[in-house]
């Protein structure tokens, strides 16, 4: 069996730091995965993620751990970690897998610790209800969802993450972290975000994503290089 390298980082109280895969692509997701991250998510909400692409990264293909967006209630919580555990933990699948071909055949033995369940805090209404999400068995760590949490406080996206508000209701998820010792983690827009965040005492960070970091890598190089010829737009 493999060992969750992810969950160990957090349980030893040290943040692990990662993206998010948007690219339905085997190839993306190896680049990202050998570029030194602790960890990678694919996007199956945001991103164009066919069956046949997700077969080569769930569960059962040997995936570690699931991210649940936008968990609501305690009961929201419990089914998310119910779908992660195998009976009578869980109500899990028991079918074969590809797992058995990076996990090992021990794996159905060990999985169940393993894996690692996050629930997506990105909801003002999860806020309000942050201490009993956090008290459910099973639940390794919460993510904060910026965008999605502006939204939900009629805070529009962007601008609305800088609002009192927001900052208010990020800091009451992660004081309930702190107090239930579940690691609390958060969508960071930038690379300089991210030490930010761990000092202020997230563990589980996403920086960005592979779309996100290609758009930016590739703009940025043409620009320099736009800057150098003399040439400051398309087309000249």
């Amino acid at each position: 069996m493999r060992f969750n390298t992810t969950k160990r980082l957090l349980k030893a109280g040290k943040p692990a730091i990662g993206a998010w895969l948007n690219f339905p692509c085997v190839n993306v997701a190896e680049v990202m995965a050998h570029a030194g991250w602790d960890w990678v998510t694919v996007d199956a909400e945001h991103g164009p993620m066919t069956i046949e692409m997700l077969s080569n990264r769930i569960l059962d293909a040997g995936a570690m751990g699931i991210v649940v967006p936008m968990v609501c209630t305690a009961e929201e919580a419990a089914n998310a970690v119910s779908y992660a555990k195998y009976p009578p933990a869980g109500i899990r699948s028991a079918g074969g897998g590809r797992w058995r071909y990076w996990a090992g055949d021990d794996y159905p033995k060990y999985a169940d610790d393993e894996i690692l369940v996050v629930v997506m805090i990105e909801h003002i209404q999860a806020v309000e209800h942050v201490e009993e999400i956090l008290a459910v068995p099973g639940v390794d760590a919460c993510f904060i969802g910026p965008n999605d949490l502006a939204w939900s406080m009629g805070l529009g996206k962007g601008p609305g993450a800088s609002d009192p508000s927001h900052a208010q209701a990020v800091a009451r998820v992660l004081a309930a972290a702190k107090k239930a010792g579940v690691p609390a983690g958060i969508h960071c827009r930038s690379v300089e975000e991210v030490p930010v965040r761990v000092e202020q005492g997230f563990q589980f960070l996403a920086c960005t994503s592979d779309h996100f970091m290609l758009f930016n890598a590739a703009s940025q190089g043409v620009k320099h290089i736009r800057e150098k010829i003399g040439r400051p737009s398309v087309g000249e």
